[in-house]
């Protein structure tokens, strides 16, 4: 090996050994805050051969916040800027970032930034967990928070599967998938919907005053009218004889 090769080399151990010094430095939130300041734009510095290690180390920034709110969003965005600068690199990794994260606004804002509509769509489905949640607290706001951003979109076939979460224990869940699905305003899904009307439980309250609103706006029809007696639905809100919501 030559002279060149060995200071290649060598130059090449001393960046690795400065990222991975960095990189801790990012995921410390205790650090002293110019250090990790200093850290971070030096990840966000390196270029397109370095792109996935400086991602890696970056997108840990997201996972906490920091009780000095100027600071602490001064330092995500800077993150987020060097984690942006790699334009599509990124998508893998960010991918990956927020199946396995319950903390996932900021990498869907850089997902948003370097990724197409249709590739934000499909990281967001696969980010929905649909196994039995409920005793962990952390997944099911994982979910609102997915469904939330879902609102945005039109789903096609896989809105069937958001109707998987009108019948989860968090109200604020089943709220957010029945927005989900009025907002696609097809009326193939009113039917997952209709139960909510005659629902007048107070934890399913708002759920119920949206869907009243929804099938007057979009004149959906009730497939059964006649659970209503003397065609009353709610104050200010009758079911006629042909199935439709007045109000």
């Amino acid at each position: 090996m030559g002279l060149f090769d060995k200071w290649r080399e060598m130059k090449a151990r001393q960046r690795a050994n400065r990222i991975k010094k960095a990189a801790k430095v990012v995921l410390n939130p205790k650090a002293i805050k110019e250090d990790r300041m200093a850290s971070i734009q030096f990840l966000s510095s390196l270029d397109q051969a370095d792109a996935e290690q400086a991602i890696r180390a970056l997108l840990p920034r997201f996972d906490y916040s920091l009780e000095h709110g100027i600071v602490d969003t001064r330092e995500k965005e800077q993150a987020l800027e060097g984690i942006v600068r790699h334009g599509q690199l990124g998508i893998p990794v960010v991918k990956e970032k927020i199946k396995a994260s319950n903390r996932i606004a900021w990498p869907i804002k850089i997902l948003k930034k370097v990724g197409s509509e249709e590739e934000v769509l499909a990281i967001l489905k696969d980010a929905l967990d649909f196994s039995d949640v409920s005793f962990n607290q952390a997944i099911v706001d994982k979910n609102y928070d997915v469904l939330c951003y879902l609102r945005d979109y039109k789903l096609g076939e896989f809105s069937e599967k958001i109707t998987h979460f009108l019948a989860d224990v968090d109200e604020r869940v089943r709220f957010a998938a029945c927005e989900v699905l009025l907002e696609q305003k097809h009326p193939g899904l009113a039917s997952h919907l209709e139960p909510f009307i005659g629902d007048t439980s107070s934890e399913n309250n708002r759920i119920r005053q949206s869907v009243i609103r929804a099938f007057i706006a979009n004149h959906w029809p009730l497939e059964h009218p006649e659970k209503y007696e003397n065609g009353f639905v709610a104050d200010g809100v009758l079911v006629g004889k042909d199935g439709f919501l007045q109000g």
